[in-house]
């Protein structure tokens, strides 16, 4: 079974019902690097000089917490895609617009979003779906649009067994490189965190990223 299906079955939601306090005491406004990344994104003249409203995608966003911030501090409409039922269903008693599903099939039209969020869920993804996780992903991005990664990062790709269910791993690599072999793609900002605790670690083994692309339109397009 792929680890997409053991996660849209239970443990997804699992996951979810595991971190639910601890996603909710995070500041989004302080604490959370992704959330500080969009709010100087949304500052750019790209956006403050146009009418229309910034397009953010959130995918393994969960109940939906930091969309809601979003929404509320910055002119944009929020939408998120997340595996699990239980996380669907308390976004969407929210108001918030989520729908079940996974990275390697959103549900969206073509060139749609300013903003994409890969919200700490990569490292669970299948390996042979990255290739079309990259490709949906730049689908529904709008040309000059950005891209935020946060999930584990580790200079050379590393499997770990995943201590919560056997037969299922995780996966540290540097998510950037998805994307910036394209031409399209350039990294404008990428910072190490500790894993769950403020600051910084020499641990490799409790790196987390947070990269910031942006993704520049082509000549021929």
């Amino acid at each position: 079974m792929q680890q997409k299906d053991i996660f849209l079955t239970s443990e997804a939601d699992a996951w979810f019902q595991r971190n639910k306090q601890l996603v909710a005491e995070r500041s989004f406004a302080t604490d959370d690097t992704v959330s500080v990344a969009a709010v100087e994104i949304a500052h750019q003249s790209q956006y403050l000089d146009r009418k229309e409203r910034i397009q953010i995608l959130e995918v393994g966003c969960g109940e939906g917490l930091r969309l809601t911030w979003l929404s509320e501090n910055l002119r944009a409409d929020v939408f998120g895609v997340e595996p699990s039922a239980m996380a669907v269903s308390q976004a969407c008693s929210r108001g918030v617009a989520v729908q079940r599903g996974t990275a390697d099939s959103l549900p969206f039209e073509n060139a749609k979003f300013d903003i994409l969020i890969f919200g700490f869920c990569l490292y669970l993804c299948d390996r042979h779906d990255l290739f079309r996780i990259a490709q949906e992903a730049d689908r529904v991005l709008k040309p000059d649009a950005w891209l935020l990664i946060n999930d584990f990062f580790a200079s050379t790709p590393v499997r770990r067994e995943y201590h919560h269910k056997t037969g299922v791993y995780s996966y540290k690599m540097d998510y950037r490189e998805l994307f910036d072999w394209h031409p399209a793609y350039t990294c404008y900002a990428h910072k190490l965190n500790y894993h769950g605790q403020s600051g910084f670690t020499d641990d490799p083994q409790e790196w987390v990223a947070t990269s910031v692309m942006r993704k520049k339109a082509m000549i021929n397009e």
